[in-house]
């Protein structure tokens, strides 16, 4: 029997604290890189709210596939935390409103996973998902996230942009988050996917 004890690496993917750190902090650094990436290049900012490459979005997915409703979790305090940053100047928001946002784009995406796993009987330890499975699940993350995300905008005047009355303006705003979110996801995703790789390759 080995007597070997956990090195720190192994201690710190084991603690209880690892699914809530890992959605707070990489929600809160990704939403930095956001920032930055949107100032760096403008045309990315579709309007308030709505960016056309929503790269948090990725470490939201890449949390609930990975711990799940505790991923999920640790997303809602970054993605409030966030909320507060970028809305926190709106009127007509208050931090009631905040909080649902912070909700909507953290368990919006586990909802989504879940109704994807149970419709597609995929096993509760994802041990049979496969790409097309991570496709459905980003795809219905991202529809259900901007779905959510408009009506909220539009109820509380978040913009002068969520105020029109024109189906087109409203499909459009629509669209174009659900595309950020969905093209954020895959690139962050893939990312990871190419980071795992590499590190298989470089140990072997």
């Amino acid at each position: 029997m080995s007597n070997a004890k956990p090195n720190l690496l192994e201690c710190a993917v084991n603690s209880r604290l690892t699914p809530y750190l890992f959605g707070f902090l990489g929600w809160t650094l990704m939403w930095q890189f956001q920032v930055f990436l949107t100032k760096a290049i403008p045309p990315l900012d579709f309007a308030l709210g709505v960016s056309l490459i929503f790269l948090p979005a990725g470490i939201r997915t890449l949390s609930v596939l990975i711990f799940g409703f505790k991923g999920a979790v640790g997303v809602f305090f970054g993605a409030m935390l966030s909320t507060l940053e970028y809305m926190g100047h709106v009127a007509s928001m208050d931090f009631a409103v905040h909080t649902v946002i912070g909700a909507i784009s953290a368990f919006s995406a586990w909802v989504a996973m879940v109704a994807v796993c149970h419709i597609r009987k995929i096993d509760d330890d994802l041990s049979q998902i496969g790409f097309d499975d991570v496709l459905a699940i980003v795809f219905s993350q991202g529809l259900l996230s901007a779905t959510l995300h408009q009506c909220i905008f539009r109820w509380f005047h978040f913009d002068a942009a969520f105020e029109t009355e024109s189906w087109q303006q409203i499909s459009m705003l629509w669209g174009a988050m659900a595309i950020g979110d969905i093209v954020g996801s895959m690139i962050v995703l893939l990312s990871a996917i190419s980071v795992v790789h590499f590190l298989k390759s470089a140990t072997r």
